[in-house]
């Protein structure tokens, strides 16, 4: 049996025209798909459906195949090759992602120091709180501010041994 030969015109009928693009889409790209895997091609198709709806399918990839071809037939008519230009767009992204990173690590180490800074702050308000209470006798000091006092000191010594080491580590 023979398939029957269509006549190519517009179908007037607005159901049938989207069947027919849906199932020629769908050929279409299968057909795109096997030249890509038995040849090895690069292949691009694009279509617009009769509502505007964006189609693609490519491979590598539809960016990979444009760029290929805008760098062999474009309007400079660069002789920039096609694995340059897809490593040109993975470079723009890793350069691009690092940079970010950059951006990251730098806010981490300002809001370590802000963290720090906040840390001093709030010891050295504790601290001189509670050495009025502790140094002075005060009364009116119960036993939950004098266990605050003796937890501030420890956290001081421990600062301070820190400080220590960095120092000695400097030094040596």
């Amino acid at each position: 049996m023979s398939r029957k030969k269509i006549e190519i015109k517009s179908i007037g009928n607005k159901r049938a025209r989207d069947s027919c693009f849906s199932k020629r889409r769908t050929t279409i790209f299968n057909k795109a798909k096997e030249l890509a895997i038995l040849c090895g091609a690069r292949v691009a198709a694009v279509f617009f459906s009769p509502r505007g709806r964006l189609f693609s399918f490519g491979y590598p990839s539809v960016s990979a195949v444009a760029n290929r071809f805008l760098a062999d037939h474009g309007p400079n008519n660069s002789t920039v090759s096609s694995s340059t230009q897809v490593e040109g767009g993975t470079d723009a992204v890793i350069r691009e992602l690092e940079h970010r990173e950059r951006e990251l690590k730098d806010e981490l180490v300002r809001a370590s120091s802000q963290s720090e800074l906040l840390r001093e702050a709030k010891m050295r308000e504790s601290g001189e709180r509670m050495m009025d209470v502790v140094l002075h006798g005060r009364d009116e000091a119960g036993l939950n501010d004098l266990e605050e006092a003796e937890r501030l000191l420890t956290e001081v010594e421990v600062i301070i041994e820190e400080r220590k080491n960095k120092m000695l580590n400097v030094e040596g």
